[in-house]
């Protein structure tokens, strides 16, 4: 379908981005999307709309796996570009996650099986809440039911499981060079509130290494979780008190840098990093901030870039970066844009 083209001047930067690298490092400025130019309604891919199930970067862009919000047992996945959403692809079965394996093969989660789409269907081991892919496509970890577990994606097979300490709930999991990493949020002190913890594994799922993300508040709740190339984690966090949106980068089992996220009223649900790991891509919303989108750099805090992706209010949801194009799921609340929308930007 279409696109509906919105003009650069709708989308203003606020601030150019500068090199954030140490005196004389080459290094280029990061890129800062300030253009926004395209957007797509996902909702007209079905008649009664779709729920957005997951966003994924693939070889030629964008792909978003959707659910008939008629019939969530009905499935689609569907490309999204500069000219819209591409030809749509009704799947068989229930869908939950989606990934791009470093060949570019296309997959998705359902209840207790993974789908190659095009290829076959392999029954699953363990079924879970949550899984992530290894970045050479080699593991499928999986947590649910207290448990976490390794499989090989070819098979099926459950090659390595661990359990959960109770108490520990996952909101979200990704997974490294060097093995999964669960986003969580920790019950277990009768005496204190929650708080958002970082726990990290080896392929092997041996002995977890568990960070408290926010030790300076007393409670904290977590929302989002993207890993560098390196294996450095990078989440944003609710927090009591002041400034009580973050963005908190770990590195080496260490808390390095956490920033306040401006222009916003709730912490993103997702982020985008840039390929080098250096700023963060997060689209925020709120009833009192305009909506659109910030660039982070992580080690200064400094805000590089911001702009609006709605003339009012808005929410978003996943974040997607392709290339020289970063993909926002969100809709603006009122206006021409109130439906299931994916946001182009370059």
């Amino acid at each position: 379908m279409p696109a509906r083209r919105v003009t650069a001047v709708a989308f203003v930067a606020l601030m150019a981005a500068g090199c954030t690298g140490v005196e004389g490092d080459p290094s280029p400025a990061p890129t800062t999307f300030t253009e926004l130019l395209a957007t797509a309604d996902l909702d007209a891919v079905a008649p009664a709309g779709v729920d957005v199930l997951d966003l994924a970067a693939g070889p030629d862009g964008a792909l978003v796996l959707l659910a008939d919000s008629a019939d969530p047992s009905v499935t689609y996945l569907a490309p999204v570009g500069e000219d819209g959403v591409g030809a749509v692809q009704r799947l068989d079965g229930p869908g939950e996650q989606l990934f791009v394996g470093p060949d570019g093969a296309v997959l998705v989660l359902g209840p207790g099986r993974l789908t190659t789409v095009g290829g076959g269907t392999v029954e699953l081991g363990v079924d879970g809440d949550t899984a992530a892919l290894s970045p050479d496509g080699r593991r499928l970890y999986v947590t649910g039911g207290g448990r976490l577990a390794a499989l090989d994606p070819a098979t099926g097979e459950v090659q390595a499981t661990t359990d959960l300490d109770p108490g520990l709930t996952v909101k979200t999991l990704a997974a490294g060079p060097d093995g999964p990493v669960a986003l969580m949020s920790d019950a277990r002190a009768l005496d204190l509130a929650d708080v958002a913890v970082l726990s990290t594994w080896a392929e092997d799922l041996g002995q977890a290494e568990l960070v408290e993300l926010a030790s300076d508040r007393p409670a904290s709740i977590p929302s989002a979780l993207r890993l560098t190339d390196d294996g450095d984690a990078v989440v944003t966090l609710t927090v009591h008190g002041d400034d009580p949106f973050r963005v908190t980068v770990v590195e080496d089992g260490e808390v390095t840098a956490a920033h306040p996220i401006p222009g916003t009223d709730r912490a993103p649900a997702d982020l985008a990093l840039s390929p080098d790991g250096r700023v963060a891509y997060l689209a925020v919303a709120g009833f009192e901030v305009e909506s659109g989108l910030v660039t982070l750099d992580l080690s200064s805090g400094e805000q590089l870039a911001a702009g609006r992706l709605c003339e009012g209010q808005g929410t978003f949801g996943r974040v997607a970066l392709t290339g020289e194009r970063l993909t926002v799921i969100g809709a603006c609340v009122g206006g021409d844009n109130s439906s299931t929308t994916a946001f182009v930007l370059g």
